[in-house]
């Protein structure tokens, strides 16, 4: 590397009009291809040269003939060899010369590319050689890399072959092979999906423009027997779009050429998730729903944001027109007097006439997030606080979702330099009283990565952003609330009698955040929880004198999903009078299996919860040794999220990095879930509440759930992780990984343990191999690392730091 980077600087800095020196660090990357590239321009003719492999200097090389093994140019022939190496393959060993390894590597290359069956270097046709020569002097990968799939690899080079060699279609580069859904693969998609529906080849431009809309529309619609080139194209978009989590499992798909039942139960899977109408079948909405990030951006649409203020009359206009929902902005950073104030910010007035116009309000918080330079951790700390102390003063209740802005095109060099560290202090300065969460507004991809690696509880998608690479190549947040995706103006009335305004149209998901109703509510979210745990408990006093009631009242959540053989092994049988008894009082699990979580203001399992509850009622330990309490809870969901690691061993050999992508995260479906990492603490906190306080169950409930302003060291569901961490881990990061070890090994457990961590692991039909004490120490120590690490981050948000 480093004598190419020499070698191109030294021949043509000074020489080639408009070169840009790479640094001779003997790294590959974009510097060294582009400054190659630009020798390549010189070569032919081309002057200035530029940081571009364009319309012209394909041309160029067209017209040329390419480059091939009878080249006899020492400098075009540098250049290729180069390429390789910075490609990843060999180069000959004598830059100058083109070599039987240059010839073996590019045919490496073209079949890499799936082109094997159609050509080799030496009898490949010119415009191909040159579409192999751009690749080459591009970053893009045409072998597998971690994270990427075979399946998806291979449609890529399926859209090699089909449309850049066999249609020869002019405007379409080929595809990276990297089994990896991204930008570039998403655009060579939507060219072969405009060649397929007849759109002329001069204007095949991966856009998704009024042209490629009306003729879609025009398609006939596919179902269950249909088959072609438009279901191949149409089932690897739901592959690049799936998952979708639906109950907290992942629903795949795969690419078909044929329109199966199970692509049709994916798709009604992928509707459901994106709002969209379920018919299991390619209507032109799911179509634009899988290729732009706006989908039909004409679709009809309840929710909306603006920086308008609204009016009593302007609510009920909206309300009337059918929105449920505003986005509106807590605060304004700039003073009247400047040329870019807006006169965004809430007022109180404003507030009380959306509500009395029957609006809920989402609150927006943005104080200029339009470049990266605005993205630090302090200015987020910051920020976090006036939107706390803004969001106070309204009256927004408790587990209020505030949303705060990345209102630019973010990279993911920003996202990762900039983005999350700024949202970081937003979490610590929240974390101070946990009173409200945050939520993000961004690209697809800002979504995902401030959602799963800061915690963000709410995505706002800027979906009407298509444009922006973050919205290309990324699939919708599985933590979505709102979508963006057209702005416009909104009126009613007419004359002296109506106003017109500018608003932004917003897709609001179903069962996702539900705004503020109420300002200063007196009632905590999980009240309706909270009353239903004392109706039981009372109703269990009644039922049978001589039974503990709160393991009746846990029993009533398990009976229908934690009442099998192994439950029944260490708890018992759920009682069916119990239940019978309930059940004629009208009360089942029916509307019942969810509470509101006060901290989050999402939705928590109540039966997983409450088996585990009653397990830590049974079973409680504090010490170093493993009880059946924790099987019940953290590490029976634990030793599960291993078999989940090496279910994925090939594609994530390191367990953090799986960790990273899939513990508790809101974006992935994995059996360690968000839901479930609240449940594990909830039920465990609940019984130390119990157990110190001498609280029955209800009093218990209501005091965790129901307490508005905690006091210092009060066991409160605001401070969930840290009284986890300290009364079942001592407070240590050292005691976490020691009790995960020895979960994992079988070693300083109770014998039922033991035998339940061989019963789960069994269930996930594992290798010998694979089994936690076969594996390299240094992978179970990074796995049981991840664990604490995980826990550690959850209790430092809670802490503000």
């Amino acid at each position: 590397m480093r004598a190419a980077q020499e070698w191109v600087n030294a021949t043509y800095d000074g020489v080639a009009e408009g070169y840009i020196r790479c640094a001779e660090d003997g790294s590959t990357g974009w510097q060294t291809v582009l400054s190659l590239t630009q020798g390549l321009q010189h070569e032919l003719g081309i002057s200035p040269t530029v940081q571009n492999f364009g319309p012209g200097t394909f041309d160029a090389l067209v017209a040329r003939g390419g480059i091939r093994p009878t080249e006899t140019d020492t400098n075009l022939i540098r250049i290729i060899n180069y390429a390789l190496w910075c490609k990843g393959y060999y180069g000959a060993a004598s830059a100058g010369r083109w070599t039987s390894v240059t010839t073996d590597s590019m045919n490496d290359l073209i079949g890499d590319a799936g082109l094997a069956s159609a050509a080799n270097v030496s009898n490949i046709p010119t415009r191909l050689l040159v579409q192999i020569v751009k690749a080459l002097l591009r970053m893009d990968q045409f072998r597998r890399v971690p994270g990427g799939t075979s399946e998806i690899q291979e449609f890529q080079r399926h859209l090699n072959l089909t449309y850049v060699y066999g249609e020869d279609i002019t405007t379409m580069d080929l595809s990276p092979c990297d089994g990896v859904y991204s930008r570039d693969v998403q655009q060579a998609v939507m060219k072969a999906l405009q060649f397929e529906i007849g759109i002329e080849r001069s204007e095949i431009g991966g856009y998704f423009g009024s042209t490629t809309k009306a003729r879609l529309k025009e398609q006939p619609t596919l179902g269950t027997g249909s088959d072609g080139a438009l279901v191949h194209l149409f089932t690897a978009l739901c592959v690049f779009n799936s998952p979708v989590l639906e109950n907290g499992s992942a629903i795949p798909t795969t690419v078909r050429s044929t329109y199966t039942d199970d692509t049709e139960e994916f798709v009604r899977a992928f509707q459901k998730f994106s709002q969209l109408t379920v018919t299991g079948k390619s209507d032109y909405d799911t179509w634009a729903q899988l290729l732009v990030s706006t989908g039909n951006e004409y679709r009809d649409t309840t929710a909306c944001d603006e920086a308008a203020p609204l009016t009593f009359a302007r609510a009920q206009a909206l309300g009337n027109a059918g929105y449920r929902i505003v986005g509106r902005y807590l605060d304004e950073h700039l003073d009247p007097g400047d040329d870019d104030y807006l006169g965004k910010a809430l007022t109180s007035t404003e507030l009380s006439d959306i509500v009395r116009g029957g609006l809920g309000v989402y609150p927006i918080f943005q104080w200029n997030g339009t470049t990266r330079a605005n993205f630090t951790y302090d200015k987020g700390f910051e920020q976090g606080g006036v939107a706390e102390a803004r969001a106070r003063e309204f009256g927004f209740g408790r587990g209020t979702c505030i949303y705060f802005a990345v209102d630019f095109d973010a990279t993911q060099a920003d996202i990762d330099a900039a983005v999350l560290d700024y949202f970081r202090g937003v979490r610590a300065a929240l974390g101070r009283t946990n009173r409200y969460t945050f939520g993000v507004y961004g690209s697809r991809n800002v979504c995902r990565n401030v959602s799963n690696r800061v915690g963000a509880t709410w995505s706002f998608v800027s979906g009407l952003s298509w444009g922006f690479s973050g919205n290309l190549g990324f699939p919708l947040p599985a933590n979505w609330s709102f979508n963006q995706i057209r702005n416009g103006t909104f009126s009613y009335g007419s004359g002296s009698f109506g106003e017109a305004w500018e608003i932004d149209r917003n897709v609001w998901r179903r069962g996702s955040d539900r705004g503020t109703t109420v300002l200063n509510p007196a009632r905590s979210p999980a009240q309706d929880f909270i009353d239903l745990v004392q109706r039981l408990f009372t109703a269990a006093l009644e039922y049978d004198a001589g039974a503990d009631p709160a393991r009746l009242v846990c029993q009533f959540f398990r009976q229908a999903q934690y009442n099998g053989p192994d439950w029944r092994l260490s708890l018992g049988a759920v009682d069916p009078g119990w239940t019978a008894a309930l059940a004629e009082q009208g009360l089942t699990l029916a509307g019942r299996r969810n509470l509101t979580d006060p901290v989050t203001g999402t939705s928590v399992g109540t039966e997983h919860l409450m088996a585990t509850l009653e397990m830590c009622l049974e079973y409680s330990s504090t010490t170093d040794l493993v009880s059946l309490g924790d099987g019940g809870g953290w590490a029976g969901d634990l030793v599960t999220f291993y078999g989940d690691w090496r279910e994925n061993k090939d594609r994530f050999p390191n367990p953090m990095l799986f960790a990273r992508d899939y513990l508790g995260k809101r974006d992935a479906a994995s059996h360690f879930s968000n839901d479930q990492w609240i449940q594990d603490a909830d039920g465990f906190n609940i019984m130390r509440l119990m157990r110190t306080e001498s609280l029955g169950l209800p009093d218990a409930v209501a005091r965790y759930y129901g307490t508005d302003s905690p006091g210092a060291g009060d066991r409160v569901c605001q401070r969930r992780y840290t009284l986890f961490h300290a009364d079942r881990f001592d407070s240590s990061s050292s005691t976490t990984q020691t009790l995960a070890r020895n979960l994992l090994l079988g070693r300083n457990s109770d014998i039922a343990v033991i035998a339940g961590t061989w019963f789960l692991i069994s269930r996930v039909s594992l290798d010998a191999e694979d089994r936690p004490e076969n594996i390299d120490p240094a992978q179970l120590t990074n796995f049981v690392l991840a664990y604490a690490w995980e826990l550690q981050e959850r209790v430092e948000a809670e802490e503000g730091k």
